[in-house]
């Protein structure tokens, strides 16, 4: 029995948080319902650490809306949840292990190619895996249903500790500003 890998959507929900100090608890409950393929922990704002996101690949078969008993475990914590967002699948890479951290943006600007074929993307095989430097995760999506806006999911190897950054450190430290709403994991 073969297990289909292609994804066929990019699924992002960002929430606020009560508290900042409720993210460990989140991250745990995120956790418990995630599985298989498409798993990415709870990443965190580097604007502010109330506002977090979950982001996990579509397969065949699979929910839109996900889990309704994750949402009802994490409602409690949940200030305000802001509106799923679907990304169609442009670019779906990973590695056979898993990333030891990840970053996302996410931004509804900039406008896409409007005859662009959204459709189910799926890993591609690597001829000399070993001359490369293995690839964690890059997850680029499109949103569906507008032409503008864009996600993209990097996951690394870099030691977690080692690859966390101050918010100003990174490129886009306006991000808020610009429009680009930038996650990442915790160590």
């Amino acid at each position: 029995m073969s297990i289909d890998v292609r994804i066929n959507a990019l699924v992002v929900q960002e929430f606020r948080l009560h508290s900042a100090d409720t993210a460990g608890d989140a991250a745990g409950i995120v956790a418990a319902f995630s599985g298989g393929i498409g798993t990415v922990p709870l990443l965190t704002s580097i604007d502010d650490d109330r506002d977090v996101a979950t982001v996990r690949a579509l397969h065949s078969g699979e929910l839109l809306e996900g889990d309704p008993a994750e949402r009802a475990a994490l409602d409690p914590l949940v200030a305000s949840w802001q509106p799923l967002r679907h990304y169609g699948p442009r670019i779906t890479e990973r590695s056979e292990r898993p990333p030891s951290y990840y970053r996302l943006a996410v931004t509804e600007s900039g406008i896409n190619n409007a005859a662009s074929d959204v459709r189910a993307a799926g890993p591609r095989d690597v001829p000399d895996a070993g001359a490369a430097t293995p690839l964690g995760l890059l997850w680029i999506g499109l949103p569906m249903g507008t032409y503008a806006g864009l996600m993209v999911l990097v996951g690394d190897h870099d030691d977690p500790a080692a690859a966390t950054f101050a918010p100003r450190d990174w490129p886009l430290p306006l991000s808020r500003a610009l429009g680009v709403r930038i996650y990442e994991s915790q160590s």
